[in-house]
């Protein structure tokens, strides 16, 4: 008989990929008593999604393994456009790069998910012992309501099993031509080929959890329990998808391409180690039905691309993963139900062409995971778990409907009729991208008025914009001199932080004004005293950071008032809390107008709010102390409310 388990945990999070990470991530950072299980013995080590975002690489910079993906992956800087002409002649008929992110830290890139989840799972060693038990199933989930508002109780109850080998074996079924082995994965994923499982097979384990976050994916389990419903529609139309090491002479398989013909739209995206992604449009399904997966075999997908790709030769040796997907679009009900909270595929469906998944399904599990860990900790108020739904829905809604605007383009004419001329389709094309380009790149979100965001500051930083990303901008640092983007200054480490923008301090009333400003953080009524988690270091809950705008050799470090430069009896100054809006000229990016990127007067500055993840919560001016404590006296407890907990 079976041993049976009984345990508690802080958070359970069921779903091991890019939304169940980016939570567990969070549990990491922040100390949280976390487990995270998955049903899959193993990680993905191919295939799924490989499209990342300018926003997302932002986030990823902020967590410290930004550099990685630009290693490895593949950046993707053009766009081309092929189609048929009158004669039937295949040509490149446009080719076309986007200008909106030429002042941003990064482009998208091509990198597979498995990729991803290494990096990830690396930084989650490198804060604590969380590890994802693989092999492991949820079977029954039990949530009392009635302890529901007592944060300290345990209202859910999961029931977990470990998988035998045989049920391990049904779950790591991989599509392509080769079997994973060490000598076909990357060199830091091999242990993760046979992980160790914390429990025997057969193993039951009843888990009492203060919080739920269920990434499990689009058939989600925990969705169905919770009977929340998933509504939209399916179409007829069954595509593929394949990871080859093409062999090839179209010109442009190393760039991202669409090649229109009579049979649909074809979509080629570049990737690491010489693979190319192919979507693939196959053929159609009565809807009314389901699709039988098994009757597409890789052969029919290599004369699809053969046929679509002609004259040019196409073919491949090495087939890495592929697989067969029916197009719909999907939102659930519901993101939450008390405090279980559903998160990435497991509440949005879409076809995999708008590269957007992965992306979307990370700042899913982004948002909510310091959300539940802070909460978890008992820094902060419970209220702000409400914010989840609130911020994270509509942006579902807008990749929702961006799919059903943009999937269409791909598909055959169904009426008979030609199809559009190779202009008609790259304007159609064209519009549709450009009408959701700031949304799809990550760096517009729409976050409304809450806790978290007090929709204020226009007229100080005209061009900032609380409920949004902090735009990105590179700054030099007062002490060396080198430079960094502010993704990677303001670090994913479970701190607000108070921006100063202290503005050119070389003028004696603006340098009162930043001293007035110090003396309150510094004083026993400040923010950072009233919040800190640790008495004998202010800044363990809310960072401040310094951006001044004066020549970075007009002024010192130790111009600045200490309570802007932190001391340490062990490790003395904190020399990356100040830095300067200077152009530097061994560094174009730096180009000194950080002031005018973010609309604030050079001379007079600001001050801005930043939640963990780097979105503005309020903005104000430096003698605006009482609106600044307003703002996080609607976000934290007090020591003396936590030791009430």
């Amino acid at each position: 008989m079976a041993p049976v388990i009984e345990s508690h945990t802080d958070v359970l999070i069921i779903g091991a990929g890019p939304s169940g990470l980016a939570a567990a991530y969070w549990m990491a950072r922040c100390g949280v008593n976390a487990r995270i299980v998955d049903k899959r013995a193993t990680k993905v080590f191919r295939g799924h999604a490989d499209g990342l975002r300018a926003g997302t690489l932002e986030l990823f910079d902020s967590m410290g393994f930004q550099h990685r993906v630009l290693h490895e992956g593949v950046e993707i800087t053009e766009f081309c456009f092929w189609a048929r002409d009158e004669k039937g002649t295949l040509k490149r008929t446009k080719q076309v790069r986007s200008e909106s992110l030429d002042n941003a830290p990064y482009r998208m890139h091509g990198l597979s998910q498995g990729r991803i989840e290494r990096y990830i799972l690396d930084a989650i060693k490198d804060s604590s012992n969380l590890m994802v038990e693989r092999g492991v199933v949820a079977e029954s989930l039990e949530y009392d309501a009635s302890l529901e508002k007592n944060h300290d109780e345990y209202p859910i109850t999961v029931k977990l099993r470990t998988l035998t080998e045989e049920e391990l074996s049904a779950a790591s079924t991989d599509g392509g031509s080769r079997s994973l082995s060490r000598d076909n994965v990357a060199p830091d994923d091999v242990e993760d080929l046979t992980p160790e499982r914390k429990h025997e097979p057969g193993t039951i384990e009843i888990v009492k959890a203060k919080y739920l976050i269920s990434c499990d994916g689009g058939r989600s389990w925990t969705r169905k329990q919770l009977d929340i419903p998933f509504t939209g529609s399916t179409t007829e139309h069954i595509w593929g998808v394949l990871d080859v090491i093409p062999i090839t002479n179209f010109p442009d398989v190393r760039r991202a391409a669409t090649v229109a013909s009579e049979f649909g739209t074809l979509l080629v995206i570049p990737r690491e180690r010489q693979l190319v992604r192919f979507y693939v449009p196959l053929t159609e399904v009565d809807v009314s039905g389901r699709f039988d997966r098994s009757s597409i075999t890789l052969s029919m997908m290599r004369e699809k691309v053969q046929q679509m790709l002609k004259p040019f030769q196409f073919d491949f040796k090495v087939c890495d993963w592929w697989t067969t997907y029916q197009i719909g679009q999907r939102i659930a009900q519901n993101f939450t139900k008390g405090r279980i909270y559903l998160a990435g595929d497991a509440v949005h469906n879409h076809s995999p062409k708008v590269g957007l998944g992965m992306n979307i399904s990370f700042q899913d599990g982004f948002n909510i995971g310091w959300k539940v860990a802070l909460v978890a900790k008992g820094v902060a108020h419970a209220s702000i778990l409400d914010t989840y739904e609130l911020e994270r829905r509509p942006l579902a809604e807008m990749l929702v409907d961006f799919d059903r605007r943009w999937s269409p383009l791909f598909l055959k004419q169904q009426d008979g009729s030609p199809p559009p001329d190779a202009e008609a389709r790259f304007e159609a094309m064209r519009e549709v991208l450009n009408s959701v380009e700031p949304f799809a790149e990550g760096l517009l979100s729409h976050y409304g008025d809450s806790p978290l965001v007090h929709k204020n500051g226009q007229d100080i930083a005209k061009i900032l914009s609380p409920g949004e990303r902090l735009i990105s901008a590179k700054v030099r640092n007062q002490a060396d001199g080198t430079t960094r983007w502010t993704t990677g200054v303001f670090q994913s480490d479970g701190r607000f932080r108070i921006l100063l923008l202290a503005g050119d301090i070389r003028t004696e009333e603006q340098k009162r004004r930043v001293l007035t400003f110090s003396e309150y953080l510094a004083s026993t009524h400040s923010v950072l005293r009233q919040f800190s988690r640790k008495p004998a270091k202010l800044h363990a809950t809310i960072d401040v950071v310094t951006i001044h705008s004066a020549p970075v050799e007009d002024v010192q470090l130790f111009d600045f008032p200490e309570a802007l430069r932190p001391f340490d009896d062990d490790n003395g100054w904190e020399y990356d809390k100040i830095w300067g809006d200077e152009k530097c000229h061994w560094d174009m990016q730096c180009d000194g107008k950080v002031y005018e990127k973010w609309g604030v007067d050079r001379l007079k500055g600001a001050v801005v709010a930043l939640r963990p993840d780097q979105y503005i919560g309020w903005i104000g001016g430096l003698e605006d102390t009482k609106g600044l404590s307003e703002y996080f006296e609607g976000i934290f407890r007090t020591p003396k409310q936590r030791a009430l907990l």
